[in-house]
């Protein structure tokens, strides 16, 4: 995320196997944690719940089984490590990585002592995983998993345990956060519009029973393609990227009056993009760019999508450095989707604030979660 140059590329090249089509499609092992999920998610049928941490285990479960091998199982009645201590202090470590980010001359005053303690157990975690990892492999009992597992694929691929280490790190980020973030958003708007998961519904049951769909048949949603758009569009996982200009270079628009002139960068310059307001800009998305609405994705009629301009929607970045998990994240947050609405009738907002209120941290989230109440069909 943060690297230029041969280090960049170096790291791309590592992590491109694992995230083929071939592996995207298979939904054999993710379906597993939906299912613990929604076991977990029925105990509190006709109650009001927080989704926001059942999300946060589900991604956690099934991150940490691609990128080790082996799931913390964190919604089973067993969960084989620390997964919520683990969970505390990443997402802790993370908003202390935000304000560090929103303030960085003042980062010598930080005096958090939690903070360094959070990054440590997080690291010690993944450590942990790692060694697990390597060490399953030599047991006489190894069976070779049917998907490719991205520790396995780095170990084979170099001996330099705190390269493996740094990858894995960098690659938990999307891989959790991406899903969580967006099931969390996802259903914190559908909570507040009964007629559009009344329609998603809909479209959902006409699939048939889940055990029949692909990765094909997801992506031909298009009504549910429709709200996982808009719903990154008002609410990004990442709400803004920094870039630092390494040498004098000059932007062909941005400058003058009417910012259509060149405009010179000088070595050392911070440049911020901001997706959050890119998405909300009148221009581009109309006067109620500010109000979720689904039905901006979806020409007349709502069989195909609309298409937008290029470079006007970048929830996962764009270019040579888009996120190489995005085909990821959407194939796992839509089948997640799919299977809550199938099992609930109607999800009931049960929040007492109306208003999505951010928090942000490494990432954009719903500082009020998704408090709902589930009924179930």
């Amino acid at each position: 995320m943060t690297a230029d140059g041969p280090f960049w590329a170096h790291s791309r090249a590592l992590l491109k196997p694992t995230f083929s089509r071939a592996q995207i499609s298979d939904l054999s092992a993710y379906s597993v944690h939906v299912e613990h999920l929604l076991a977990a998610l029925s105990v509190h049928n006709g109650l009001d719940v927080d989704l926001k941490p059942f999300f946060e285990k589900l991604a956690l479960d099934s991150s940490t089984e691609f990128l080790f091998g082996h799931s913390t199982g964190s919604l089973t009645p067993s969960p084989t490590l620390d997964a919520q201590a683990f969970l505390q202090a990443y997402n802790y470590g993370q908003a202390g990585i935000g304000k560090r980010m929103q303030l960085p001359q003042w980062n010598f005053l930080t005096r958090d002592k939690r903070f360094w303690r959070s990054c440590s157990l997080a690291r010690a975690f993944v450590e942990g995983c790692v060694t697990q990892a390597s060490a399953s492999q030599k047991e006489p009992t190894y069976k070779t998993p049917t998907r490719l597992v991205l520790a396995h694929q780095l170990a084979a691929q170099t001996r330099d345990y705190e390269d493996i280490v740094n990858q894995l790190l960098n690659v938990f980020l999307p891989a959790h956060d991406a899903t969580a973030v967006a099931l969390t958003n996802i259903f914190f708007h559908l909570s507040r519009h009964p007629t559009v998961y009344a329609t998603l519904r809909r479209e959902i049951m006409a699939m048939g029973p889940y055990a029949t769909w692909t990765f094909e048949r997801l992506k031909a949603c298009k009504y549910l393609q429709a709200v996982t758009n808009e719903t990154f569009r008002l609410n990004p996982s990442i709400g803004q990227m920094n870039r630092i200009a390494l040498r004098d270079t000059v932007l062909p628009t941005g400058g003058g009056r009417d910012a259509t002139s060149p405009v010179f960068v000088k070595k050392g310059t911070v440049l911020t993009t901001s997706f959050y307001a890119l998405h909300r800009l009148p221009q581009l998305w109309g006067q109620e760019s500010g109000v979720w609405r689904p039905e901006r994705w979806l020409q007349k009629g709502g069989d195909e999508l609309t298409r937008v301009e290029h470079w006007t929607f970048l929830p996962f970045g764009g270019g040579p450095r888009i996120c190489i998990g995005m085909q990821l994240a959407l194939t796992e947050v839509a089948y997640a989707v799919g299977r809550v609405v199938q099992q609930y009738q109607r999800v009931e907002c049960r929040d007492p604030v109306w208003d999505f209120v951010e928090e942000w941290k490494l990432t954009t989230v719903s500082r009020k979660g998704a408090k709902v109440k589930l009924v179930p069909a």
